[in-house]
């Protein structure tokens, strides 16, 4: 089958909103340095991919990554417990230490390298900055045969299927980063096969704990029905229908927003 590419579209939905004090410039320095950071425009072969991150602050606490290597690419997403400059700060050594470890080893088993960052994570946290945020964390390796593994503590990884229209989710099996020196042991590896077609979507708890002027919360059955609904849709316009739902169901956002779609184009062998 003749190879193809297809252009990852970024979006960040992040607002600053400017100030003349000094401690709001800073942090509006680090919005900027934090924006900068994460992935523009990159082709990965045989994927179509949204993602955008709507923090509620000049700072978000979310993260998420998309690095391609040899035959396929990684895809992280997380969330940073808090909110602001440190939540944010941690945000950032997830970045440079996840990119520094699949640089290393591009065919790395994910769950080796979540452990490898929870220990960097542990160190750095609990140690260095003596401070008590974890991080929900989910780390996904994709194949050009169209091959995935994914490890972590996160939300569940949503598949919809092309073919039939199935709908499934698949729980992270592990633990939150940070929180603990060693989680190897409570750390293992979900493997799944996408096929052409088919929509595997990430995202973080503000999508789902979003609430609504009656404290009722948007919830995972609203999502994974918006999905379904509009699968046939391009994965930016699936993110965007998410977004407005949201944006619709509360007055504002309370915690940070991530969403990551993908459709699998194809299954290229090499």
């Amino acid at each position: 089958m003749p190879k193809s590419k297809a252009t990852l579209k970024i979006r960040s939905e992040r607002t600053v909103t400017p100030d003349s004090g000094g401690a709001r410039r800073e942090n509006e320095i680090a919005s900027e340095i934090q924006s900068s950071l994460l992935p523009g425009e990159i082709d990965i072969e045989g994927l179509e991919i949204s993602a955008g991150m709507a923090p509620t602050e000049i700072i978000g606490g979310d993260y998420y990554d998309i690095i391609p290597v040899p035959g396929g690419a990684w895809i992280g997403i997380g969330d940073v417990a808090g909110h602001g400059l440190a939540a944010g700060l941690i945000m950032l050594m997830i970045q440079s230490a996840l990119q520094s470890l699949v640089l290393m080893n591009p065919a790395a088993s994910p769950r080796d390298l979540v452990c490898v960052l929870n220990r960097v994570l542990y160190e750095n946290i609990r140690k260095r900055m003596k401070r008590d945020e974890h991080v929900t964390f989910g780390l996904v390796r994709y194949s050009a045969d169209g091959a995935l593994v994914f490890a972590g503590g996160h939300e569940s990884v949503l598949i919809c299927r092309a073919t039939t229209g199935a709908f499934e989710a698949f729980p992270f099996d592990g633990a939150w980063l940070g929180a603990r020196k060693d989680i190897s042991a409570v750390t293992h590896e979900t493997a799944l096969q996408l096929h052409p077609g088919d929509l595997m979507v990430l995202f973080t708890d503000g999508v789902i704990e979003a609430m609504n002027a009656s404290g009722e919360q948007f919830g995972p059955e609203r999502l994974n029905r918006l999905i379904h609904d509009n699968r046939e849709s391009p994965p930016y316009q699936i993110r965007q229908a998410v977004m407005s739902a949201l944006r619709a169901w509360t007055a504002s956002l309370d915690d940070d927003v991530t969403l990551v779609v993908i459709r699998c184009q194809g299954v290229y062998w090499s």
